[in-house]
């Protein structure tokens, strides 16, 4: 845990504010800073962390992307869809399978294909990255399932007495996950090390024909649909 601040509202000059303040302990290095896409925080991260990639996270995008659908069943096509692409196991399929994802979101719903084409630099931004961290980097759960114990934790205070009482008690929550978190394999020193490492070999292009990786990232995409599909009728 990096920090937590009291704010009326989410905005650009609260979470600049915010970022400044991380800055300000000396926190620098940073190469890539995963969220949704909120503009004032994109704007803020931007500002303050000059040089970082953002990570637009990829559960975050599939909802927006299904947020364009109409009916329940179209909205469960495009997450099948999209799902698929953020599993793949080197770049080359995965931005393959990105753009056979988009054509395929045009054909059923062009609203969710507009949004996954214009997001498609921001939500790849994992790739230039060890495939060892990609789960974790791609989306924010991390901090979703934090939000979630605090909202949990909060709810049963509902009025808090003062700013400083919210600051106690969530300040309280986040000191217990960052002791879980310390003490997790994944953010061990050298699982940590492999993102600055200047050794790190760049990523080998592929060899694969583009014609190829595009069919493959096509069977793959509908196998897994059509899996889906299978064990919903079930």
């Amino acid at each position: 845990m990096l920090g937590l601040a009291v704010v009326d509202t989410e905005s650009y000059d609260s979470w600049a504010g915010f970022l400044r303040g991380i800055g300000d302990r000396s926190v620098h290095g940073v190469q890539l800073v995963t969220s949704d896409a909120h503009k004032g925080l994109i704007g803020a991260i931007e500002e303050v962390f000059q040089g970082a990639s953002w990570q637009r996270c990829a559960v975050h995008l599939m909802r927006d992307c299904m947020r364009e659908a109409g009916s329940r069943a179209l909205k469960r096509r495009v997450g099948r869809i999209m799902s698929p692409v953020f599993r793949a196991k080197d770049a080359a399929t995965a931005r393959a399978m990105y753009h056979v994802a988009c054509d395929m979101l045009r054909d059923c719903c062009p609203k969710a294909a507009d949004v996954a084409e214009e997001a498609e630099p921001d939500a790849l931004a994992y790739l230039a990255f060890p495939p060892s961290h990609w789960k974790r980097l791609r989306t924010n759960n991390l901090q979703e399932r934090a939000n979630h114990e605090i909202k949990r934790r909060s709810r049963v205070v509902q009025v808090f007495p003062s700013e400083k009482s919210l600051e106690r008690l969530v300040g309280a929550v986040m000191c217990e996950l960052d002791e879980q978190w310390s003490e997790s394999r994944y953010f061990a020193y050298g699982k940590i090390q492999e993102l600055y490492d200047k050794r790190r070999a760049a990523e080998a292009a592929s060899e694969r024909p583009a014609a190829e990786l595009e069919e493959v990232a096509r069977k793959m995409i509908v196998a897994s649909t059509e899996l889906a599909e299978k064990v919903e009728a079930a």
